[in-house]
């Protein structure tokens, strides 16, 4: 008797090592899971952060013509009261949030790229959000130009700059070389 369970003990030490092997791979799929989707919405925590604390930036979060010729007239308006060093400034500003923006562009490309061989919910949500992007760099003209036009675009790499074309080779978006941040003078005396 002593015997027969000495014998059964390596296939009960077998079955605990893979259900405990199956439960592993299950929390580290979770973990893997959570952590894409701590990545990802940190990126769009920190771009909504963005808008809230630079509110004459938002044309470069417009996903469309239509909302970014509406952010543009506000804009316009408000930095008429805006002295031609503000309006330096404020150019300054748009070229670093739109580098930011082209950032998190790149990251959310490679994230979708790492999961989409893994996860299915992961490649998903990854996809998605790489979609997003994909939709704001086709349908925004301020972001198209400093891609292209502005040289952004070569800060980042060939695997991106490829799905840049392949993303922008049918947009029908006009490219914006201003933006909205020129500066107009007051009056015909003012300075």
């Amino acid at each position: 008797m002593k015997a027969s369970v000495l014998s059964i003990l390596p296939i009960v030490a077998l079955g605990m090592s893979l259900v405990s092997l199956y439960i592993s791979e299950t929390a580290r799929r979770d973990v893997a899971r959570i952590d894409v989707i701590k990545t990802e919405y940190g990126l769009f925590q920190d771009l909504a952060k963005l808008q809230v604390d630079h509110p004459l930036m938002t044309h470069l979060f417009a996903s469309s013509e239509q909302t970014y010729d509406e952010a543009i007239a506000s804009i316009k308006a408000a930095a008429l009261a805006h002295s031609r060093e503000a309006i330096a400034q404020l150019r300054l500003e748009e070229h670093g949030i739109t580098h930011f923006i082209f950032v998190a562009y790149e990251q959310t490309f490679y994230v979708s790229r790492e999961t989409s061989a893994g996860d299915g919910r992961r490649a998903t949500l990854a996809s998605d959000d790489l979609l997003y992007f994909d939709d704001l760099v086709c349908n925004n003209p301020r972001l198209r130009w400093y891609w292209t036009e502005g040289r952004l675009g070569t800060a980042f790499g060939e695997e991106l700059n490829t799905h840049f074309d392949d993303v922008t080779k049918d947009c029908a978006t006009r490219s914006d070389p201003l933006g909205p941040l020129v500066y107009e003078r007051k009056d015909a005396h003012g300075p």
